[in-house]
């Protein structure tokens, strides 16, 4: 080894006598410490061994690149730089680059994985998300079915996509975030249920997306940057092959179970409750093969999920219940409350399971309780009940309209119930947004509003499929000389340069005009998140009320804005969304129809041509609301006398010309009975509000109380409480 003044007394040897030579001589006269001597002469030496991390840095150092690749909303915003900007330019030279899927570094043996998809900088299918959903739907598709095929089961996943958006400051700087967007999982067990399932996710994607953009927010999206794609295995509760009864339910004699060898224990659980045995139920032999049940689409197992299917194929409503030293719930039918139960056991016995039919339920559930006479169980809350009446009158409520109640002290103010109140029948129309109409919906009968929602759930799919057939544009003569010589946009009557684009009606295909390419897209009808109006009058006061007691038998998402806690200015089931035009029309039904000429009713008259019954017809009626007290009325086949029309609620009794009015009606139209031949559709209601006593129940509903400044519009009041001088 050479030392540092041997080194430089060897280069110095070497160089020629000159200037230069002189000049480093000079230089290097001054000491070098030794330090340096060391660090610039150290020798080569073979690199050391570096061991590997411990096992606990390699996890923290992992669960920080996932947090900061999973990170939903970065912490600071994203401030672009020139090479950015000059990566944007040159990537609108080159090709784009196919997507692919690649797997994520993250995966937990063969339950959980995930996948990603890079969007290059500048990808013209990751301009706009809709259209990049669109794009990529097939290849997502083709990875959910190699997992379930690699999974051999059902999965449940979730997509997120990262986007970048911009949002431009007052002092004209920009700011940039990338947000990450999710939805809810969905769970697939078959690859017929993938194209379902991803029209449910998508949608939510960019229904969630919308909400940073739209209100005001100011955020516009560039592009999107990455797609992920997560997996889970999913193992649904399943039934199976025939599992002996456990000694203490064999004892109870409550429950048959078929010994089927098949995994169609299902089948063959509802064949034992449609096609009852006398005699050892237990044997498959006991019941036809041939029982008329659909089930196609139906899975073998089949799983607890796919049971409403089973129900809607089959016109049935289905509980199904569990065994863990008691009975447990796993699913409550949502069909309407007319339909008779089927219940049904799922047993389990190391890791297997199988369906058995309940024959009887008040047997099964009878040791809950330390009263050992008969009891009643209601399936819905399993509450049971001494007597049989007592469990009736716990079950819905059927159409009655009289309340009994004690004799009341006249000297003292108090409120009495005197009526309730249910839906008997309704009528809508379904109206096309140029004013097409399609023939009225009608319905008399027990549920009505639940079966009034329901049938509107029916007209949501219709409008949803409509929808997602968007007609072509069909432009005239006219309408192409008007798109030659635009110049604004109709839309919001800015200037149009380059980006002007034919804006048409998807519904009917009828050109609308000129357009931004933006404002065009802002005015696209999405079959999953576009709303679909529901309009009634006076829907806060009164109708809202019988719809939200049915709502909760209904299958939906449900959403509301409450203006306290009974009154709602308009809520929304899936795309339905109920609004109340009285919010809009401060006046009766009757004023607004006065204040129009009779030609303007195009709907009216176009189902009801003749001139003198649409003049009765939009004249306000009149109905015995006290009088229709049970089904039987409807069949009466005549007009009630007079004194029917009274009225409990405003103490008065119709005039003699509302009464003409009433039987120049029934004659002209050649009523037969009281059923929907009449006007009014809701029986209305007479129950008042009961006096408060609680403070606190005070103070609840004075601070939902909304409005502003009140007066006194008549210069003499009167108290109608007689404790009230």
């Amino acid at each position: 080894m050479v030392t540092m003044d041997e080194y430089i007394e060897q280069l110095l040897a070497e160089m020629p006598d000159s200037a230069l030579r002189n000049v480093v001589k000079n230089i290097l006269d001054e000491p070098i410490p030794e330090t340096v001597k060391r660090r610039l002469l150290k020798p080569l030496q073979p690199r050391k061994y570096r061991p590997i991390p411990p096992p606990r840095k390699a996890k923290a150092r992992k669960r920080k690149a996932i947090q900061e690749e999973f990170d939903p909303i970065p912490s600071q915003k994203v401030l672009r730089s020139v090479d950015d900007y000059q990566n944007d330019l040159l990537g609108l030279f080159e090709e784009p680059k196919e997507l692919a899927f690649r797997q994520t570094p993250w995966a937990l043996g063969s339950f959980l994985r995930g996948w990603q998809m890079d969007v290059p900088q500048g990808h013209p299918q990751g301009a706009d998300p809709r259209n990049f959903l669109e794009s990529v739907e097939f290849q997502i598709r083709e990875k959910l079915e190699e997992e379930l095929e690699a999974l051999g089961g059902g999965l449940k996943f979730q997509l997120a996509l990262k986007v970048e958006l911009v949002k431009v400051n007052p002092d004209g700087s920009e700011e940039f975030m990338e947000p990450i967007i999710r939805h809810k999982q969905e769970a697939v067990l078959q690859k017929n249920e993938i194209k379902a399932a991803l029209e449910e996710s998508f949608p939510r994607l960019l229904e969630t997306l919308e909400k940073w953009t739209q209100r005001g927010s100011g955020w516009m999206v560039v592009q999107v940057r990455t797609l992920w794609l997560d997996i889970a295995r999913y193992q649904p509760l399943r039934g199976g092959s025939y599992i002996p009864l456990p000694p203490a339910l064999k004892n109870k004699k409550a429950v048959v179970n078929v010994k089927n060898m098949d995994d169609h224990c299902l089948r063959w659980a509802l064949r034992s409750a449609l096609f009852q045995a006398a005699k050892d139920p237990h044997r498959p032999a006991k019941y036809p093969t041939a029982d008329g049940l659909d089930f196609t689409g139906i899975d073998a197992p089949t799983p607890i999920s796919q049971i409403g299917k089973v129900e809607h194929q089959n016109d049935l409503a289905i509980n199904v219940f569990g065994w863990d030293k008691g009975v447990i719930v796993h699913r409550l039918s949502k069909q309407p409350e007319y339909m008779p139960r089927k219940n049904l056991l799922l047993i389990e016995e190391a890791g297997k399971f199988h369906y058995t039919w309940i024959k009887n339920l008040n047997r099964l559930l009878y040791d809950q309780s330390k009263h050992r006479e008969q009891k009643h169980f209601f399936e819905r809350c399993l509450h049971g009940y001494k007597r049989e009446d007592l469990l009736e009158a716990h079950r819905p409520e059927s159409l009655t309209t009289k309340v009994e109640g004690p004799e009341l002290d006249p000297t003292k103010s108090n409120t009495q119930r005197t009526q309730h109140h249910e839906a008997c029948s309704y009528c809508y129309v379904v109206v096309r947004c140029d004013g097409k109409t399609e023939a009225p919906a009608e319905y008399r009968g027990p549920n009505a509003a639940e079966h009034f929602l329901r049938a509107l759930q029916v007209e949501e799919r219709g409008i949803q499929k409509v929808l997602a057939k968007p007609q072509a544009i069909r432009m005239t003569r006219a309408d192409w000389e008007s798109h030659r010589t635009a110049s604004r946009c109709h839309v919001c009557d800015g200037l149009l340069k380059d980006d002007s684009v034919k804006d048409h009606c998807h519904i009917t295909g009828k050109y609308r005009g000129a357009a931004h390419s933006a404002c065009n897209l802002k005015l696209r009808l999405s079959p999953k998140t576009t709303t679909i109006p529901v309009v009634f009058h006076n829907l806060r006061g009164y109708d809202s009320h019988l719809l939200m007691q049915a709502i909760s038998k209904v299958e939906g998402r449900m959403s509301c804005i409450p203006n306290n806690t009974e009154k709602y200015i308009s809520f929304s089931l899936g795309q339905l969304r109920f609004i109340d035009s009285a919010q809009f029309l401060q006046a009766s039904l009757d004023k607004l129809v006065s204040a129009n000429k009779p030609k303007a009713f195009h709907i009216t008259a176009r189902y009801e041509p003749d001139h003198q019954k649409r003049t009765l017809l939009l004249r306000k009626g009149v109905y015995p609301y006290e009088y229709m007290d049970s089904w039987e009325r409807f069949e009466e086949t005549k007009l009630p006398p007079k004194e029917a029309f009274y009225s409990k609620l405003s103490d008065a009794n119709i005039s003699d010309s509302d009464y003409a009015h009433a039987q120049r009606v029934w004659e002209t139209f050649g009523c037969q009975t009281l059923g929907l031949s009449w006007d009014a559709l809701l029986k209305k209601t007479g129950v008042e509000l009961e006096l408060l006593t609680d403070y606190d129940q005070h103070l609840f509903i004075e601070k939902g109380m909304r409005g502003g400044i009140s007066m006194v519009s008549k210069r003499h009041a009167k108290a109608n409480n007689p404790a009230v001088e």
